[in-house]
């Protein structure tokens, strides 16, 4: 018997669920004592000739059959449901603690290791929360309540009985713990290849021209190997392990079995109390291997628990998330001021920003360029909150900006698995919204032109379009956002010179009702701004006219 104190305090969060799949799992179980003692009153008429009494006794177990059928269905429906609130406050929780500013500097955070535990290791959890933990609770419950029935008929076979299901459940205890141990190994090395397999296939392109293709499928087939060995240790110490219950199991059945032979041999005929004594005493073990049959089938989920721990998924904010208007009728903001901002990378010997002061008002676009690695992508990155300010203030309007405040425009936007319309339209605004959003970004006719139009698919990552298309998507669906500050890096550096010009535009009119930060590399997109600061050795000047 294994307990996971973090999965129990979740199961716990539901206990309407929890004290539901409990007791129904306990009336099925006493379902099958009952008939354990009908089936025991048959065979002792069937001996003594009592047709009337074999037949009630037949009656009673086809009666408790039918009940134990409607009894385990609605457990089944109740335990379903249960799993289903634990995996969905696990991944919400997961989801949440994964996209925090923080996270999204940390080198050692893998994606393919990240999406495996959010995906599978929580849907893995499933079978220990709905199962197994009743489980346990019917161990404790059920089996005190069939040992004392047991003892009622022969307390000698009633301390055989509690003997064996003590070995059961202790016995392989110690073993479990060896088998949870390599199954975290067994865990790791699902969580490495899946890593290693999620980056290759992105970056395939880029290993093939490099030519490490024959490389990373050897890395690949290592992995693999290293995940078959930890699998093949896995389950042969879980053979060994249901083995020990097995024997502990059979051996007090075969006990309590003997005892009753030895009655019927001293001189008592069969009767009533002989077959209730071997049907009880077998019954009795029925929650030892219950719990054993779920043990096994939840396994992988308890080998991803440290993982989910790691994420923080079992970890709850005090607050929960303000709700964010989706679509305000229009952004309010007319200045952003960052004043005295500096920045320093754990373990820098300098600070990357210093002392960065800027005014930025709406009504026209403010631009901020510079050489790479000045220090502008953790510029905005400090604006937005992904990293904390060593010192310094950004304010919107005299107050801290907020997260609510921006919308931004990454050099490489997201784009997911789904239509056009479910990529740019986050926000509910509506198919005129949508049209003008995406007109101002320069790419309508483009979707337009497209037979399927705003529900044509778009593949996961955007990689079924061109750069340019990805950018003024992403633009379009910043413009929809409604906030009153637009962060925009490199918006042209994948678009052809018309193409540029056309965002720059849109720029230029955005500005008229947000405020418009920039950072940008080309020319052509900075020859039309007005104000234009160049980040140099971790200071912002205003470039000279």
């Amino acid at each position: 018997m294994m307990i996971v104190p973090p999965l129990w305090r979740e199961a716990r969060r539901h206990p309407w669920l929890l004290s539901g799949s409990v007791v129904l799992l306990l009336l099925v179980f006493a379902t099958h004592l009952l008939q354990a003692l009908s089936l025991a009153w048959a065979l002792a008429a069937f001996v003594r000739a009592d047709v009337a009494g074999a037949l009630a006794g037949i009656g009673a177990i086809v009666a408790i059959g039918a009940t134990r059928v409607l009894l385990t269905l609605a457990q089944g429906d109740v335990a379903a449901r249960l799993g289903a609130r634990v995996r969905e406050d696990l991944r919400d929780a997961a989801v949440r603690a994964v996209l925090v500013p923080w996270r999204l500097h940390d080198a050692a955070l893998r994606d393919g290791s990240t999406q495996l535990t959010i995906g599978d290791g929580i849907d893995g959890t499933d079978a220990y929360v709905s199962k197994y933990i009743p489980a346990v609770v019917q161990l404790a419950v059920g089996s005190v309540i069939a040992v004392a029935l047991v003892g009622m008929l022969s307390p000698l076979a009633a301390l055989c009985v509690s003997l064996g299901i003590l070995l059961a459940v202790l016995g392989p205890l110690l073993w479990k713990r060896m088998l949870a141990r390599r199954g975290f190994a067994h865990w790791d090395s699902y969580e490495a290849l899946s890593g290693d397999l999620l980056e290759s296939l992105r970056g395939m392109s880029t290993l093939r021209a490099l030519g490490d293709v024959p490389a990373t499928r050897s890395r690949l087939d290592a992995r693999s190997e290293a995940l078959r060995l930890a699998t093949e240790r896995v389950m042969r110490s879980s053979l060994a392990e249901t083995a020990i219950t097995d024997l502990a199991v059979q051996a007090g059945v075969v006990v309590a079995a003997g005892l009753a032979v030895v009655s019927v041999m001293t001189g008592h005929p069969p009767a009533v109390e002989v077959y209730a004594l071997l049907l009880l005493s077998s019954e009795a073990f029925r929650p030892v291997r219950e719990l054993s049959r779920h043990w096994h089938a939840g396994f992988l989920g308890l080998t991803a628990v440290p993982g989910l721990v790691a994420l923080g998924a079992f970890r709850r904010p005090d607050v929960e998330r303000s709700p964010v208007e989706a679509h305000p009728a229009a952004p309010a903001g007319e200045v952003l001021r960052i004043t005295g901002l500096s920045y320093r990378y754990p373990g820098a010997a300098a600070d990357v920003l210093r002392g960065v002061d800027l005014r930025a008002e709406r009504g026209e676009v403010h631009a901020i360029a510079g050489p790479s690695g000045a220090g502008k992508s953790t510029l905005f990155d400090v604006v937005l909150g992904f990293l904390p300010a060593s010192s310094g203030t950004v304010e919107l309007d005299g107050r801290p900006l907020r997260a609510s405040d921006v919308a931004v425009v990454s050099q490489r936007p997201v784009l997911f698995a789904g239509t056009i319309r479910e990529n740019v339209d986050l926000f509910g605004a509506g198919q005129e919204a949508l049209e003008r959003a995406c007109a101002a970004a320069g790419v309508l006719d483009e979707i337009r032109a497209i037979p399927e139009g705003f529900d044509a698919m778009v593949a996961e990552a955007g990689t079924s379009l061109s750069g340019g298309q990805r950018q003024r998507l992403a633009l379009a669906r910043a413009l929809l956002a409604r906030r009153p500050v637009l962060l925009v890096d490199e918006p042209t550096s994948a678009l052809d010179d018309r193409s540029a010009l056309t965002v720059a535009e849109t720029l230029e009119r955005v500005a008229a009702e947000r405020i418009v930060l920039m950072i940008s590399h080309r020319p052509e997109a900075l020859a039309r701004v007005a104000d234009v600061r160049v980040l140099r050795d971790g200071m912002l000047v205003r470039e000279a006219s």
